[in-house]
């Protein structure tokens, strides 16, 4: 039988287990560095000796798991430019493509950092050494911190509250609860544990004064095993599926507020906000102790905004995928709202959230004496955020929101932008939950989406080339070129900036996207 001494707990000793190998910088004394603007994942692990779990776990396994991720806005011109060099080293660009391809990567666009407006975290667990499992038999979850933050306003125009979990996570002498404390406070103050406690009470002739002493050293002694700390953001967070051999966290940019004036002021700087830092998670895990090893998977997709001052939809007729009811005029972009002093810019304004993710994992299998054995997977995935999803949202409340401040800076218009951004933010964030990023959507790189061929038709705007090379060339047919021509349409830009009526829309659209599709395509050799 285990003797559990009563030691002082002990900080935990982490060992990394996976991480995203691409953030490695291999190229000392070139004066570079790797990509910045990339979110990145790394899990840590620590095994619970067996004399620590035997009396409450005899056939079973204790590991701890940190996921850390690194939630960063997105630079598209680094994944462009490997599509770029892919293409040239096909040898099978002909001078149009190639062109093409310097226009991207020369366009302000592709250099812009798209600001990230949300996120998903996940990690799984599973068994390692072949055969099958039982799902009875998988290594599940037995507690994680944090759980949730949430944002509150004391009354219906009060101050700004945060709820959630504390910085600091301790585990009991058990081994597997998480001693979490959920806090709620003003940005003014902070709540953290203390070893006295006291409360005054003041009346109007005496002092009432209740005093509690305790030892906190001896305290801790007796209900706490090891302690750690993680990095949180101040932002909403929530965590879910306790109980299986996975996690799933989402994170959220805190709303704002407009309880006065001068804190709506700061809420409004810059706009929409957003999401950057580092945010951990600590897992506890509980496995057979029959299984040989175990493997894990951690995920992070975040979305992203792209940044256009162009309606690139409209060039391209793309229908905005933002899980609302179909379009009225057909699923293109919706009509401009009629005037409503003062009157918004006449451009509809449209939201394009691109939405990437990055994977890491890792297998490990227990030797003779308990400790993990790291194999790593001899095909990681690959070493680039992928795209899953695309999401455009049309926002022309934040526009017209905007456009009476301009004009009127009162408090009413400031709390009517605040609310504004909010609500697109709820859409986002109810959008990244949708199935945009769980089904419905071919993962694909950036050059292969329809947000990129998009951006890529506003260059098309000023591009002089006649028509009539992109058809000798292959990339539009003869009938488009007559087509083109009734409509006295003879260069690229005349046809990337012309007004499509509802007669030739469909046709138009049509044309536009071939075109861009062929002169960005990726020739496949051999």
């Amino acid at each position: 039988m285990s003797v559990l001494s009563l030691t002082p707990p002990l900080d935990i000793t982490w060992t990394r287990i996976a991480f995203s190998r691409d953030m490695i910088d291999t190229n000392f004394g070139d004066a570079t560095f790797g990509p910045k603007w990339r979110s990145s994942l790394a899990v840590y692990y620590y095994v619970v000796p067996d004399e620590e779990t035997a009396d409450a776990y005899p056939n079973s396994r204790i590991v701890y798991l940190k996921l850390t991720c690194s939630i960063t806005g997105f630079n598209p011109s680094e994944g462009l430019a490997g599509a770029k060099q892919i293409a040239e080293e096909s040898g099978a660009l002909d001078d149009l493509q190639r062109s093409t391809w310097e226009v991207v990567t020369a366009s302000g666009w592709s250099a812009k950092y798209w600001p990230c407006l949300g996120a998903i975290m996940q990690l799984a667990v599973y068994p390692n050494g072949g055969g099958d499992v039982d799902p009875d038999d998988y290594p599940y979850i037995l507690d994680f911190e944090p759980k949730k933050r949430e944002m509150y306003e004391s009354v219906s125009e009060g101050s700004e509250f945060l709820s959630g979990s504390q910085d600091k996570t301790e585990i009991t002498k058990g081994s597997t609860s998480v001693s979490g404390l959920e806090i709620g406070g003003s940005a003014g103050f902070s709540i953290g544990g203390f070893g006295a406690s006291g409360s005054v009470t003041h009346t109007s002739s005496d002092t009432n004064i209740n005093q509690k002493t305790t030892d906190t050293s001896r305290e801790a002694r007796e209900t706490l095993s090891r302690t750690t700390q993680s990095s949180q953001m101040y932002q909403l967070f929530n965590g879910y599926h306790l109980g299986s051999n996975r996690a799933l966290f989402v994170v959220a940019p805190r709303p704002h507020t407009v309880s006065d004036q001068s804190q709506t002021e700061f809420n409004l700087i810059d706009g929409a906000r957003k999401l950057e830092g580092i945010q951990e998670v600590f897992v506890v895990v509980h496995m057979p102790k029959d299984l040989p090893g175990f493997c894990l998977q951690a995920g992070l997709d975040t979305g992203h905004q792209v940044t256009t001052l162009v309606p690139y939809h409209s060039l391209m007729a793309r229908r905005i995928d933002d899980g609302g009811p179909p379009l009225p005029n057909g699923g293109g972009v919706p009509p401009v709202p009629p005037p409503n002093p003062p009157t918004p810019p006449p451009a509809t304004p449209i939201r394009q959230l691109v939405v990437t993710r990055r994977v890491v994992q890792s297998c490990g299998t227990f030797d003779e004496n308990g400790l993990l054995q790291i194999n790593q997977l001899s095909e990681p995935p690959p070493p680039r955020p992928i795209v899953h999803g695309e999401i455009g949202i049309v926002d022309v409340a934040t526009q017209v929101a905007y456009a009476r401040l301009a004009s009127d800076p009162s408090t009413a218009n400031r709390a009517g932008v605040a609310n504004a951004l909010n609500a697109v933010q709820t859409q986002v964030t109810r959008l990244m939950m949708d199935r945009h990023t769980a089904v419905g959507y071919e993962p694909r790189d950036l050059a292969d989406t329809d947000t990129f061929r998009s951006l890529v038709a506003n260059a098309a705007r000023e591009d002089p080339t006649p028509v009539a090379e992109l058809v000798r060339a292959g990339h539009l047919t003869d009938r488009d070129l007559r087509d083109l021509e009734s409509r006295k349409v003879r260069t690229m830009s005349e046809l990337f900036a012309m007004e499509m009526s509802d007669a030739d829309s469909a046709a138009t659209a049509d044309i536009r996207s071939r075109a861009i599709a062929s002169l960005t395509a990726i020739p496949q050799v051999g």
